[in-house]
């Protein structure tokens, strides 16, 4: 309990893509190019206009592809991204502080993103945080997807905690009703990919434009 009266967060849950990490450019760039190694072109743009989209789906609809054919594509890409991202994943400036910051307090920290599990813990590894990160939820790991709520729930589940101590950080309209939808006491919107006004729209409760503004907002 905080000195307030309010009750202290105890776990913090992050969005990856384009909250921790930075693949506005990069990851639609891996897509493109394991379309084209199909036959299939796709443009960055396009790609960049569906913000958290989970890219298998995303690439049937754009292309017009067969529930196969996509899914050979994401195949592709999830290869290309192993092969790419030590050089061409970056986190985002300020993302192992927050994370190490959080660790120095006690709370602990999970994933829920619409990356396959073993992907996103590969990803961890890279950004060697894999001692900071309690659990990874990726679009794999439970039959829940963002925006349902339930993917949140199972992420506290699994931490062994409460909403009313759990914070939210996403950057999609998805992230913020996924935890609105759960009820969580704290709803962080990173502007980055989607406007303010949409995020708040959502259910975000306030928005940063940058990590180093997120451990002091979510009151650890």
């Amino acid at each position: 309990m905080s000195d307030d009266g309010r009750m202290s967060i105890s776990i913090v849950l992050f969005d990856l893509d384009d909250t921790l990490t930075d693949v506005a450019t990069f990851g639609p760039s891996v897509l493109v190019a394991a379309a084209a190694r199909h036959g299939r072109h796709l443009s960055i743009e396009e790609i960049q206009a569906s913000p958290g989209a989970r890219y298998e789906p995303l690439a049937a609809r754009l292309l017009h592809l067969e529930p196969p054919e996509a899914a050979a594509i994401y195949a592709t890409y999830v290869e290309l991204y192993r092969q790419m991202m030590a050089d061409g994943l970056r986190a985002h400036c300020g993302a192992l502080e927050l994370l190490r910051a959080l660790a120095d307090r006690e709370v602990k920290v999970g994933l829920v993103t619409n990356k396959l599990e073993a992907l996103a813990r590969e990803i961890v590894e890279c950004l060697g945080w894999t001692a900071l990160i309690g659990v990874i939820v990726g679009h794999d790991s439970s039959p829940f997807r963002k925006p349902d709520p339930a993917v949140v729930r199972y992420a506290i589940e699994i931490l062994g905690g409460t909403s009313e101590t759990t914070a939210f950080v996403g950057d999609s309209v998805d992230d913020m009703a996924a935890a609105a939808g759960a009820e969580v006491a704290m709803i962080v919107g990173m502007l980055v990919t989607t406007p303010g006004e949409r995020l708040v729209e959502a259910g975000a409760m306030c928005l940063c434009s940058d990590l180093a503004e997120v451990l002091a907002i979510v009151n650890t």
